[in-house]
């Protein structure tokens, strides 16, 4: 937590529904929301965005990419504890843009998308497997059938 670009305290919480009830009481103490600032980290902060969509807290998600250029010149060591710091000092400086809340049904969309594309590559992968192998095994099969998709190749 910084107020006027000073960490002022910092703290770890757990990503459960404990963890979040203890960040929530820290936000309820504000007089007005806080700057929430973090970096986007897959499946790891989905939960967090969730519990923020959830109290309608503005946030801003940063791509890991870009947080890395823009804390490049202030961290000695990287790890978490330094990389929170900088970004909440640097939320004063740069004030950065709350994101964009993305409907949950387009981002299921997303998921399931995602998951037919991973499907569709598997089966792919797995037919050339099997031709390869049939190839190696029996060259002479491609002549037994008119197909390669027919149900008895």
């Amino acid at each position: 937590m910084a107020v006027d670009g000073n960490v002022i305290q910092h703290f770890k919480i757990t990503h459960d529904v404990l963890g979040f009830n203890q960040l929530n009481t820290i936000i309820i103490q504000f007089n007005e929301f806080p700057d929430i600032v973090f970096e986007a980290t897959g499946i790891y902060s989905r939960r967090f965005k969730s519990f923020l969509d959830w109290h309608n807290y503005p946030y801003t998600d940063l791509n890991p990419l870009a947080a890395k250029k823009q804390l490049d010149q202030l961290r000695l060591n990287k790890n978490d504890l330094n990389d929170a710091k900088n970004l909440a000092k640097t939320q004063f400086i740069l004030a950065r843009a709350k994101s964009y809340v993305q409907n949950p049904i387009d981002i299921e969309l997303q998921d399931m998308s995602r998951f037919y594309q991973q499907i569709n590559h598997d089966i792919v992968s797995t037919k050339n497997r099997l031709h390869r192998i049939l190839q190696l095994t029996f060259p002479e099969i491609e002549g037994l059938f008119s197909a390669t998709d027919s149900p008895h190749y």
